[in-house]
């Protein structure tokens, strides 16, 4: 069985992932300066609740982001590392074919 991937795809796939990253650590970082001032003291606590809660999603989600593209990186990696190998080792068996007379 012979698996075809695409190293290009794989990088970029990790590039959108990376921007993910960036989008969701922005969106995290604009939720942590997010007041309660304006609100009644009860909805106020509510209020913080639910922006620490998604600051905490946000920043958790940028993690997961950035540890999905290191891994599509390294798996990119490792493709064409395989392929440099294959076609090393297929130049070497190649190279020993000679006609016997």
């Amino acid at each position: 069985m012979t698996l075809h991937v695409e190293p290009g795809k794989v990088q970029s796939t990790a590039a959108a992932w990376d921007t993910e990253n960036l989008h969701l650590t922005a969106a995290a970082k604009q939720l942590h300066g997010v007041g309660t001032g304006g609100f009644t003291p009860t909805v106020a606590s509510l209020v913080g609740q639910f922006v620490e809660a998604w600051e905490a999603i946000a920043t958790e989600s940028a993690r997961v982001s950035e540890s999905q593209a290191d891994g599509l990186r390294r798996t990119a990696i490792d493709i064409l590392r395989t392929d440099a190998t294959t076609d090393i080792n297929a130049s070497l068996v190649l190279s020993s074919i000679k006609e016997l007379r």
